[in-house]
């Protein structure tokens, strides 16, 4: 398995200690940056979407998190407006 070492020390205080993960994880990290800065995206949201991608438990949480809402578990709101629109119905 060929593996790449990111040292996040004081990279925007996202990762404490150095993370270790697979060269085709890296390289999809390094085109999605590369679009999102292409396509003007937040620098607050690349840095989230960045750190799920290098961690398998946020992915897996996640899935489960759609799954729950595609099951009727829970419920979506695109909005904070929306979601006590409901809770006031």
């Amino acid at each position: 398995m060929v593996e790449s070492v990111i040292n996040g020390a004081g990279v925007g205080g996202m990762v404490e200690a150095a993370l270790l993960i697979e060269r085709k994880t890296f390289e999809e990290m390094v085109r999605f940056v590369m679009k999102a800065m292409r396509e003007g995206i937040p620098e607050e949201e690349i840095w989230a979407t960045l750190e799920v991608m290098s961690s398998r438990e946020l992915q897996a949480d996640v899935a489960e998190g759609l799954r729950e809402i595609s099951e009727g578990k829970v419920m979506r709101f695109r909005s904070a407006k929306e979601a006590l629109e409901w809770l006031r119905s």
